[in-house]
């Protein structure tokens, strides 16, 4: 059953949604006329806030509720953010220069999503000429990223794959696993999943 059939039996959650979409539309308008280049589909709910900064883009899919605070951020004209249908995002904060994309069905509790170093790793990261890695994050479809978890740039996780509380990712980690640790591995596959355990302990490939 859906959230609003839901709300519906319930009036008093009735009014939390109803707010939750008028909220959502507020921001489906007012953040265009102020410039930012944001859009997002049907039935966007807002129950926490949303702040969207810089010049690229963001762009959510239907269905798409919104809790705690939630702050896509863009720091090149050409990056996007491109949220798929029917996800949560729950405190998630994002930091974009190329591009990050959350697939169809995804969890995202309060962790940090960037597909940017911000700062060169060598020695002379303060010459303007010190190369700073960027490399483009994507989520397949039903992920969750679990709070405090951190996935860094050129991260790629697979369908239904679950990272846990904490983990910090970088690299490939395939579908229907359970991703855990610093650095994060795979520790098993998840029920539901026809994947061996052989096939899945491996190590995230860069």
């Amino acid at each position: 059953m859906s959230r609003l059939a839901k709300a519906l039996r319930n009036p008093g959650l009735a009014a939390g949604v109803l707010w939750a979409l008028a909220k959502g539309q507020f921001y489906k308008t007012w953040l265009p006329l102020r410039g930012v280049r944001f859009t997002a589909g049907r039935n966007f709910q807002v129950f926490g806030r949303l702040t969207v900064r810089g010049p690229g883009t963001v762009r959510f899919g239907d269905n798409t509720t919104v809790g705690m605070h939630v702050t896509p951020y863009t720091h090149a004209p050409d990056a996007v953010i491109d949220i798929g249908n029917h996800c949560f995002l729950n405190g998630v904060r994002f930091g974009c220069a190329a591009r990050i994309t959350v697939g169809d069905d995804c969890i995202l509790a309060e962790s940090r999503i960037m597909d940017t170093n911000f700062h060169s790793t060598r020695a002379d990261r303060w010459s303007a000429d010190a190369p700073v890695r960027v490399k483009p994050i994507t989520l397949a479809r039903n992920v969750w990223v679990a709070a405090q978890a951190g996935l860094l740039p050129g991260t790629e996780i697979g369908e239904n794959s679950v990272v846990g509380f904490g983990a910090v990712c970088s690299g490939r980690f395939p579908a229907n696993s359970l991703i855990a640790g610093n650095p994060a591995v795979v520790v098993r596959a998840i029920e539901g999943s026809d994947h061996s355990t052989s096939a899945l302990d491996q190590p995230a490939t860069a």
